[in-house]
């Protein structure tokens, strides 16, 4: 394990499964004995496997409402979750059974993309797999878009895989999904077109630029969802581009996209605290 693979390795205040973790003591077998001794047992260490969880755990709010699925307000505020420990609060409160049991629909979390990529994160995490949530965009929910989308980076012991749990889709490609950096940079490059990316009746800059700074805090593990507690986004139009921010964005992006270890990861990260969510972004 170099410097790189060991900090991510290692969960972060957002993908800690605090409480949960008692839940599930034990070393794994094979594991490094270096490892810390109260990692889950019951768990597989393929991470697919673990995608395959994450799935039988979560509902996706489109996937409920294409079947039919309606649910009181209480439980569609648990889109609003931040962090794997609060995560697995609302799962184990629908249904109490070991996180290995798929739940039907009507019991499992309702969450988005976000939910299920940190979910699968912090477990990989838990079993010893060096893993990080990515921000970015991907083409395989519309033609000839790019849609906003949380995906997850596993370490294979060779290199670093992409892989979506919240569909099963793995080995993801350049031409499946581009992160925040190669999206922001693309379209100020002139290669791709800001009104091909977004979500739903969300296009353009606006999308590009929470995609960026989502991208950077995940690269040092702090996980959140959105940009709305971002004041320095606001800029209007919002789809539009804004030459003194889009500017402090291509650096942070060059500078992000260059760095190779947790201290220029983390320098990166603190040279723009105005792009940092607050704490009660993170702890909600």
């Amino acid at each position: 394990m170099n410097e790189i693979t060991s900090f991510y390795r290692r969960p972060s205040r957002t993908s800690d499964l605090g409480r949960h973790a008692d839940l599930l003591p034990g070393l794994p077998s094979g594991l490094p004995s270096d490892l810390p001794s109260d990692l889950p047992s019951d768990l597989p260490s393929d991470p697919e496997a673990l995608g395959a969880i994450v799935r039988g755990l979560l509902v996706h709010n489109f996937t409920a409402k294409v079947q039919g699925l309606a649910f009181p307000a209480e439980r569609m505020a648990h889109m609003q979750t931040v962090g794997a420990e609060a995560i697995l609060d609302n799962v184990f409160g629908l249904d109490p059974a070991p996180l290995g049991v798929e739940r039907p629909p009507e019991r499992r979390m309702v969450g988005f993309c976000y939910h299920f990529a940190l979910l699968h994160c912090a477990l990989l995490r838990a079993t010893g797999t060096p893993a990080r949530i990515r921000s970015g965009f991907v083409s395989y929910f519309e033609p000839q878009r790019w849609i906003e989308h949380w995906v997850v980076e596993y370490w294979d012991g060779d290199d670093w895989l992409l892989t979506d749990p919240q569909i099963g889709r793995s080995s993801l490609t350049g031409d499946d999904f581009q992160d925040g950096f190669t999206a922001w940079n693309r379209c100020r490059d002139g290669g791709s077109a800001p009104a091909l990316y977004g979500n739903g009746e969300l296009w353009g800059w606006d999308e590009l630029r929470g995609s960026l700074i989502n991208d950077v805090a995940a690269l040092n593990k702090v996980e959140i969802a959105g940009w709305y507690w971002c004041d320095r986004l606001k800029v209007e139009p919002l789809d539009q581009p804004h030459d003194e921010l889009d500017t402090s964005l291509d650096i942070l992006s060059r500078l992000a996209a260059a760095a190779e270890s947790p201290e220029t990861i983390r320098e990166c990260f603190d040279r723009y605290p105005e792009l940092q969510p607050p704490a009660d972004a993170v702890a909600r």
